[in-house]
């Protein structure tokens, strides 16, 4: 069942324009719509499915985050990255954080808590999907995975991450703030989103893959991020660029129009997204380091 949004959860605005059509290229062919705030130009896929129809659009063993059955040429790429990409992410939040306990909200099949489990984090795993909540369990102990944030207390961790998570979540603002309240005073909360106003992104308009309608519900900028920093009470301590993604969207959207040398294709176009991000620092992806005010 498709649900309507009438009001900007950043601005109140109740006035939207539309912005683009897109594909369900994953799983089920339908279009669906994505809108701008009149007011504060957030982006939002208006309608979208509601909380219990959602999980009908995850249903492919193509979604890696959530599996790791797929052996697709572009999937297999993603998965050979990963090791590096992990080492990465730990080495940012090791850079920005005090050591100790580590949440990581959408943790999929549970590769990177397993990897911060490994430098002694104590973590625990938010993941809603009981495939990937299963399998991340089998990494660090199914204790430490949870399908939701009920029972958690106030100030407990030290690091909250949300790696390509926050697009994904019904409840935007209502869910920032309670993991705005679980972390400390000095803790950090990294969000890595992808970015509409990289190059890769205008490049490819309704086929960028990181559009990812109906599953991505939001699409940020880094306007968009500060402001919705501001209504829960955190600043943007870092702007951080994640330099595998153009590649990885770009080959996606080459596949997704259906070119014959799409892993050429989809390379070059990642590089030259990089090269141009250099200058305009326009991303395909960034991370934000966020702290309490």
């Amino acid at each position: 069942m498709l649900e309507t949004i009438t009001t900007c959860p950043i601005c109140s605005s109740t006035q939207f324009r539309e912005w683009l059509q897109c594909t369900d290229h994953l799983v089920t062919q339908e279009q669906f719509a994505v809108q701008q705030c009149q007011q504060c130009q957030f982006l939002l896929t208006n309608p979208r499915p509601d909380p219990n129809s959602i999980i009908n659009y995850y249903k492919s063993d193509s979604y890696v985050s959530h599996s790791n059955k797929s052996n697709s040429p572009v999937n297999f790429i993603y998965r050979l990255v990963r090791a590096h990409t992990l080492k990465q992410k730990l080495s940012l939040l090791n850079r920005y954080a005090l050591h100790g306990n580590l949440l990581d909200y959408g943790c999929g099949t549970g590769h990177f808590i397993k990897h911060a489990q490994s430098r002694n984090w104590a973590v625990k795993g938010i993941e809603p999907d009981s495939e990937a909540r299963q399998i991340a369990g089998g990494l660090v102990g199914l204790e430490n995975v949870y399908q939701s944030l009920d029972g958690f207390t106030q100030n407990s961790f030290q690091a909250i991450t949300l790696f390509h998570v926050l697009e994904h979540v019904h409840d935007l603002v209502d869910t920032l703030s309670l993991l705005v309240n679980l972390s400390t005073q000095q803790g950090v909360i990294l969000i890595a989103v992808p970015n509409f106003r990289s190059h890769d992104a205008l490049k490819y308009q309704s086929d960028w893959a990181a559009y990812d309608l109906p599953r991505h519900l939001y699409h940020f900028d880094s306007k968009s991020m500060l402001n919705l920093a501001n209504k829960v009470g955190l600043k943007i301590v870092a702007q951080l660029p994640m330099h595998f993604d153009s590649y990885y969207v770009s080959l996606l959207s080459e596949k997704y129009r259906k070119s014959s040398i799409y892993p050429l294709r989809g390379f070059y176009s990642g590089f030259i997204s990089n090269l141009k991000a250099r200058r305009t620092k326009e991303y395909s992806s960034l991370i934000y380091v966020l702290q309490k005010k």
